[in-house]
């Protein structure tokens, strides 16, 4: 579990989007990039000590549903959000789950991952295409250690609580044991790839093995 009390998270969390461009606001602003919108101040969801006292509403424009559910998700944060709805999306962070979805769990395999060297990023890139475009400018030399997936696969196969209702395929290089360990951590059903040809893929904990 990511260190710090919720609050602390989840104002990592936010600078996460920040960091992507993203605008966090309170209020009713004109909007002209992706943004995050609070029509309460957040602070006051939280106790004395830290703690999510209640679940966090907001609304979101501009941006990708995915990519804020995991921006969530890294600090170990769940974050209901309407995968397939496009018109004044809502959501709301949900009090009572620390870490307490397949989200937040694969997202804590990524960053042990990450620790080892690996470019990990959950909901990467919009296509797997571009994703390796980025991670090839990030890391520009032969022995390129990365795992993520892409935005559409994330729609595709979690609910709106970021638990997986199908088999996600993850893109990867470098060494597939040390990422099949990783990957186990989480529970979930892990089917390891024989060849760097084909991608890992994770499914529902509960599925019959692959």
């Amino acid at each position: 579990m990511p260190n710090g009390t919720e609050n602390q998270r989840f104002e990592r969390s936010l600078d996460r989007l920040r960091r992507a461009g993203w605008e966090v606001t309170a209020g009713d602003p004109h909007i002209t990039r992706p943004t995050i919108i609070f029509t309460k101040q957040p602070t006051g969801f939280f106790d004395s000590m830290g703690s999510l006292r209640e679940d966090i509403p907001f609304r979101w424009s501009r941006g990708s549903a995915p990519r804020v559910q995991t921006a969530f998700a890294r600090e170990g944060l769940v974050a209901r959000v309407h995968l397939a709805e496009e018109d004044s999306p809502r959501g709301a962070v949900l009090a009572g789950r620390n870490g307490d979805s397949d989200l937040c769990r694969i997202a804590q395999a990524f960053e042990h991952l990450e620790a080892k060297g690996y470019i990990a990023e959950p909901d990467f890139a919009f296509t797997n295409s571009s994703g390796w475009g980025d991670i090839h400018e990030r890391s520009p030399g032969a022995d390129v250690k990365a795992i993520f997936w892409n935005s559409q696969s994330h729609i595709d196969c979690f609910d709106d609580d970021g638990n997986l209702i199908d088999d996600i395929p993850l893109q990867w290089s470098g060494d597939a044991a040390t990422i099949e360990e990783a990957l186990r951590e989480t529970g979930l059903v892990v089917d390891a790839p024989q060849n760097p040809k084909v991608t890992f893929f994770l499914g529902p904990e509960g599925e019959e093995e692959f």
